[in-house]
């Protein structure tokens, strides 16, 4: 074992001499230092532990900085992640909407050409194309966009008001001119060839001379079914001398249509008829030279063509 003695001298030149005395017989060793060197050790030492310090105390708030960082970047990514799929939700929905909206508007126009209808340049409404292009570089904050889509959505929902206004404005004069078509006698009465049209023609009974022809002759069978041409009321249904028995039906709008020569009635004064429903059986009653049916068509009281009426 090595005992250390120090032995602090001081000459005139202010150094310290350190001397090491062994237990075993080895020679005495000794060096000397200058006196402000422990000095310049302790403050150093004070220094350093200062330093160090400091550095604990900023690489301990750089952990805190980095640690709020990144919880903030997670957030934000959290938030941007949220805010895609919440602007491609509004992306669909919006898209589906002008879908739906194009096609009423389509449908519409479809409806009133169907009826007769010519569709009005000023009942149209342009739609916009709601589209947000989502880059991965973009700023990761899209409130700007989500903002955006909001504002295009308020634009869509004005449409959808003004779309309805039109719908419903609409629905009346479709609705009388569905009506009117429906009254319209435009189907033909029997499924027959035609053998006697409108207008002058030789006189059947006598082959002299011509008579005015009201209507137009069906070459149909015996007991054949008689459909209405039109929706309306039967203002008539009985005998006549001249056209036997027969049905008179008021379709509205100033129109009539008359059916003759039957051998049955079906239907009776007053009556509501449908387009294309039965109401009397052919026959060769009345003023007649054989088995046929005689249909004619009136607008206000007077005979018209009944072919022109046809669809």
């Amino acid at each position: 074992m090595i005992y250390l003695k120090k032995a602090l001298v001081r000459n005139k030149k202010n150094y310290t001499t350190f001397m090491f005395i062994p237990e075993s017989r080895s020679s005495v060793k000794s060096f000397r230092i200058p006196a402000w060197f422990p000095g310049f050790v302790s403050i150093s030492i004070v220094i350093l532990i200062v330093t160090s310090g400091i550095c604990f105390y900023a690489l301990s708030e750089l952990k805190l900085q980095y640690d709020a960082s990144r919880k903030e970047v997670s957030e934000l990514t959290a938030i941007n992640t949220s805010q895609k799929i919440e602007i491609d939700h509004l992306q669909r929905s919006s898209e589906k909407i002008q879908m739906q909206l194009a096609e009423n508007s389509r449908m519409l126009d479809e409806v009133k050409k169907t009826v007769g209808i010519n569709p009005s340049p000023e009942e149209s409404i342009e739609f916009m194309h709601v589209t947000q292009e989502i880059s991965s570089n973009s700023n990761p904050d899209m409130s700007l966009k989500i903002a955006s889509i909001e504002t295009n959505f308020a634009s869509l929902t004005e449409k959808i008001a003004l779309q309805k206004k039109i719908i419903s404005d609409s629905l009346d004069p479709i609705k009388k001119q569905l009506a009117y078509l429906m009254a319209k006698p435009s189907i033909k009465p029997v499924t027959a060839s035609i053998t006697a049209g409108f207008g002058y023609r030789k006189n059947p009974f006598t082959s002299r001379g011509s008579e005015f022809h009201k209507g137009i002759d069906f070459a149909a069978s015996y007991g054949q079914t008689v459909s209405a041409s039109g929706d309306g009321i039967v203002a008539f249904s009985g005998w006549n001398a001249g056209y036997g028995r027969m049905v008179i039906i008021s379709h509205g709008y100033g129109l009539s249509s008359l059916y003759a020569h039957n051998s049955k009635l079906l239907v009776k004064q007053g009556d509501k008829v449908k387009k294309g429903q039965a109401i009397s059986k052919v026959g060769n009653t009345g003023r007649s030279t054989g088995t046929h049916l005689h249909y004619e068509v009136k607008l206000n009281g007077k005979n018209v063509n009944p072919a022109n009426y046809f669809d």
